[in-house]
């Protein structure tokens, strides 16, 4: 990275990185800006791109940087088995990718969606999801996700008591070696539907994690519809006793986050949604403990 998070970066000089990259780059309008991240539309010979420009040199976004990077060219060499968009150029030490541009309709804008979601579109996607975690590309041991570390901070974040860290962790300790390719984030509005069918976007955070990482995520978010949590349950089972452990470990990691990042709200929405996660986990903590015990 070529900038330090002490200076403040301008949006002028992330694109200047752009265009050293890609000087055929048009820009048109900036569709995210963060402290960690710029994304910009733009076009390049008239066809539609997205240029992402990490902004920051914290070794957390640029280690996320480097996954997504990795990701697309792995895409690249061994085609998935769900659309991704396609990597145009990039540059690791600028922190640029330059990717198509897909236009489609998320599934839902809302991280914790309340309208409902057309059954076939989730069908969809949640099929297509795990047509991913079946999928085995030729990736090393750096895209295995450490589970240990983040059961430990779940139990320092206090969202595990010693009980529950040494009952996730048995049962992380049985689920060894049911490893599957997920996303990583497939909250809604990283799934697009198009004329095409989906396509997912936003790979920063794809590895090899334990069977059933994607669905447990969608089973966390999806928790204030009616319907999607039974029909991700079947999911699961149709996968075999093999396939209840890890999704376990993945809900009762993704409960304490989404937890935790409500735990001081204080508005309505908050407070309710608080309510509905710690509900969740009460049930999810019982089934662990029934099957550890």
């Amino acid at each position: 990275m070529l900038f330090t998070d002490a200076e403040p970066v301008s949006d002028d000089a992330l694109l200047g990185l752009v265009y050293e990259v890609c000087p055929r780059f048009v820009p048109g309008a900036v569709l995210h800006r963060s402290s960690t991240s710029f994304v910009i539309a733009g076009s390049v010979d008239l066809h539609p791109v997205v240029a992402k420009v990490l902004a920051g040199s914290s070794p957390f976004w640029r280690e996320h940087f480097l996954r997504e990077l990795e990701a697309y060219r792995l895409f690249e060499t061994v085609p998935p088995p769900v659309r991704t968009p396609q990597l145009l150029a990039a540059d690791a030490e600028r922190g640029v990718l330059l990717l198509e541009r897909v236009f489609g309709r998320p599934l839902a804008r809302e991280r914790h969606p309340t309208a409902s979601i057309p059954p076939t579109e989730l069908a969809g996607a949640l099929t297509e999801l795990r047509q991913l975690g079946k999928w085995q590309p030729p990736v090393g041991q750096s895209w295995i996700v450490n589970y240990t570390p983040r059961i430990d901070r779940a139990r320092r974040q206090g969202m595990f008591d010693d009980v529950d860290r040494a009952a996730v962790a048995e049962l992380a300790r049985r689920s060894a070696g049911h490893w599957e390719l997920a996303h990583g984030d497939p909250e809604l509005d990283n799934i697009l539907l198009t004329r095409d069918g989906f396509v997912f976007l936003d790979w920063a955070t794809a590895g090899l994690y334990l069977a059933g990482f994607d669905l447990a995520a969608l089973w966390v978010l999806l928790g204030e519809l009616h319907g999607p949590r039974r029909a991700i349950e079947d999911l699961v089972d149709d996968g075999g006793p093999a396939t209840v452990a890890p999704f376990l470990v993945n809900l009762a990691l993704l409960l304490g986050r989404e937890r935790r990042s409500y735990q001081h709200r204080t508005d309505d929405v908050g407070v309710a949604r608080r309510a509905r996660l710690t509900e969740a986990w009460a049930d999810v903590r019982e089934r662990i403990r029934r099957v550890t015990s």
